[in-house]
């Protein structure tokens, strides 16, 4: 993987979109704009000193900012990355950056996963790299004290800008569908069901209304990849580069004192 801004790259597909007269155009791609705002982004970090440590010699760095980023993949796409800048006891100065899959969660009714995520995978070709069926407590399950968990689908995508543009299209379906659920049991029967009971299998085009849940949906993507990682700022650190590949960031048990 190429952990670097520099070069030519691949830019996405134009969004096609409609003016109120009902005609079709073609939506300005931000790519050039997303590329070259995080090339002033490394500019400015250089004049501050914070040089990207790309060498596999071991430098030892108290973290001390977290910073969302873009950067250019092998295929010179643009993908999402934590910036991490760290401040060494002789006052040197360095940061790396660090690739990461941003995500989130969603629910289908039982018994529906595998359909839903033959539909989301089509849909969404080229935007979601994958989709992992995860066990996850569900606190609104009754009994769920006793550890009961629900399978949830984690979406996973390439870049922000990607999980915001499938997030947006989600959420108005998922809240229908929640309130849709709210009426069924408060009146016992099931809508959606009466209004397909002859109308033959599922369509793959109304498998949204199989999707009832979406989870950690609005979780800062530098705070997730901090958590799942446990990387922290106010802690010492060994930063290993890796050429074009991720860093190697090991927390250091043995270091406590803050730098002078």
């Amino acid at each position: 993987m190429v952990l670097q801004n520099s070069g030519r790259y691949k830019s996405d597909k134009f969004d096609k979109k409609k003016n109120d007269d009902g005609k079709t155009y073609q939506k300005e791609d931000t790519s050039e704009r997303r590329l070259q705002d995080s090339l002033f982004r490394d500019e400015i970090d250089r004049k501050f000193g914070f040089e990207r440590h790309k060498l596999p010699t071991e430098r030892v760095g108290w973290l001390v900012n977290i910073k969302q980023t873009e950067i250019l993949n092998e295929d010179k796409r643009l993908i999402s990355a934590v910036d991490y800048y760290f401040i060494e006891e002789d006052g040197g100065r360095f940061k790396v950056s660090l690739p990461y899959e941003p995500y989130f969660y969603v629910a289908a009714k039982p018994g529906t996963e595998q359909e839903v995520i033959s539909y989301l995978t089509r849909k969404y070709q080229g935007t979601l790299t994958r989709v992992e069926i995860i066990p996850k407590e569900d606190l609104d399950l009754p009994n769920h004290l006793v550890g009961l968990k629900r399978k949830y689908l984690k979406l996973l995508f390439v870049s922000v800008s990607d999980l915001m543009k499938v997030r947006k299209e989600l959420l108005p379906a998922i809240h229908k569908n929640q309130e849709r659920q709210k009426i069924s049991a408060t009146s016992g029967t099931d809508t959606r069901e009466m209004q397909d009971s002859n109308s033959g299998p599922r369509k793959m085009t109304e498998q949204t209304d199989n999707i009832v849940d979406i989870r950690e949906y609005d979780v800062p993507y530098h705070v997730r990849v901090s958590i799942d990682l446990k990387i922290f700022v106010g802690l010492w650190y060994s930063v290993r580069g890796r050429g074009n590949d991720a860093p190697d960031i090991r927390k250091r048990e043995d270091l406590l004192q803050t730098p002078d």
